[in-house]
């Protein structure tokens, strides 16, 4: 076993036997100090004394006195000593108690008494028995008691030394095989049931693994996703250049064109994975500093409704006189342009975009951007803050969108600690909402 187990074993044990021992030596000292003779000899001495009182009693007062001498007797004194009559039946009918005395093979002693009138009577005393061996006063008594609580107390704490050290070989397991890379272990449904800190820690490892485990899983997507998006752009490069080849030089024009417009689309294919991997790292610290959230939004609709034109809606701005944020501004308005460009792409001609922007609760705002498009399928809904995850609607070349907008927004909103969902709305169209605290730790 490990040797965490045995050092808590005997620490465990060894301190309930000190514990033990200085117990029975305060009890010893105690009854040496406070008991004048031994207990058996008191008894005796008290026997005797009865059987003279007994005695005056019959004399003086005849039976009457005697039996209730004999009822005011304490129990430990009573069940010892006997009064019987010229009949051989018992004063307080206790026949049989004394048959079962003497069946104890104890000591009995039997005297004459006599009363005024000559009438005899017989005392009969029976010894107090021994106590057993563990229960006798004395060097003896005491070890053997000492022996008995040595050893329930060693299974004590062998259960209790297992119960707190076989979780921490749970735990050490399920450490080195995440050290080895298998995401996949868990601590095991057993320890998460525990309710002290051993079942929490175990429920925090499982949730470290599993959080570890869709990052992998995500990263791996991730490579596939990239490998896959690039090579359909330059595999258009190469077929734009064998055209370019076969024809003369002053008629390339439109294929050149092509292999600019590619290339733009891998830069920008690019920049988005760069700026992805740059949000969801953490490596750059944010900017923070103190603004108004009302004034990034309006600025912001109002350069998005120039570039839309004047032939479709103009995006709606509903919010509060203000919103005072401590953020990073510049990473809030790629959030919100993000999520603003999405809309655009699936409200197509229809337009009815709208931002609304409030404080829900103490330090906290809340943003909402709603369109008035198909929506997503509820089974994929969860899914649209994954990287290079794009609806049907969205597979369009034309929209130029590689799936990645909504995935640096979700990693930006994480980095600020707040909160990022989507849902279907019931009128139709698709609502994100974004939870912001207004207060951040600066070394975020």
């Amino acid at each position: 076993m490990p040797r965490l187990f045995w050092k808590l074993f005997l620490a465990l044990w060894l301190s309930i036997m000190a514990f033990a021992v200085v117990v029975s030596w305060i009890n010893q000292a105690v009854i040496r100090i406070n008991t004048i003779e031994e207990p058996a000899a008191a008894f005796e001495n008290n026997l005797k004394r009865l059987n003279t009182k007994l005695s005056r009693d019959l004399l003086e007062g005849g039976e009457r006195r005697v039996k209730n001498t004999l009822r005011r007797l304490p129990r430990g004194l009573q069940n010892h000593i006997f009064v019987l009559d010229a009949d051989g039946k018992e004063m307080l009918g206790r026949n049989r108690a004394l048959s079962k005395q003497k069946q104890t093979r104890t000591k009995i002693v039997t005297s004459q008494l006599h009363d005024a009138n000559g009438h005899v009577y017989t005392l009969v005393t029976t010894g107090r028995r021994p106590p057993r061996a563990l229960l006798a006063p004395g060097p003896a008594g005491v070890g053997m008691r000492l022996g008995v609580a040595a050893i329930i107390s060693a299974l004590v704490s062998l259960l209790l030394a297992r119960y707190l050290a076989a979780p921490l070989g749970h735990l050490g397991r399920a450490s080195r095989q995440l050290a080895t890379g298998d995401l996949s272990v868990r601590v095991g449904a057993g320890l998460e049931r525990r309710q002290d800190e051993f079942g929490q820690l175990a429920r925090d490892i499982d949730e470290m693994a599993g959080r570890l485990q869709q990052l992998q899983q995500a990263n791996q997507r991730l490579l596939r996703d990239v490998s896959h998006e690039l090579r359909s752009p330059l595999a258009r490069l190469r077929v734009a250049l064998e055209i370019a080849r076969n024809k003369d030089r002053g008629l390339v024009l439109d294929e050149l064109n092509r292999i600019e417009l590619e290339s733009e689309r891998l830069e920008k294919l690019v920049d988005e994975v760069l700026g992805l991997l740059r949000e969801s790292s953490g490596a750059r610290e944010l900017n923070l500093s103190g603004f108004d959230l009302v004034d990034l939004l309006k600025d912001l609709v109002e350069t998005v409704n120039y570039e839309i034109g004047e032939g479709r809606e103009p995006i709606a701005l509903q919010v509060e006189s203000a919103l005072q944020l401590d953020a990073d501004r510049e990473l809030l308005w790629r959030v919100f342009e993000n999520l603003l460009r999405n809309a655009l792409i699936h409200s197509g001609e229809a337009g009815g975009i709208r931002i609304l922007a409030r404080q829900i609760e103490a330090e906290q705002i809340e943003a909402v951007v709603s369109d008035t498009g198909p929506g997503v399928d509820e089974a994929q809904i969860k899914n649209i803050f994954e990287p290079f995850f794009r609806i049907d609607e969205a597979r369009d070349r034309n929209s130029g969108g590689h799936g990645l907008g909504l995935a640096i927004a979700a990693s930006a909103v994480r980095r600020h600690d707040g909160r990022i969902s989507a849902s279907n709305r019931k009128q139709g169209g698709l609502q994100v909402c974004v939870v912001l605290p207004q207060r951040q730790d600066s070394g975020t």
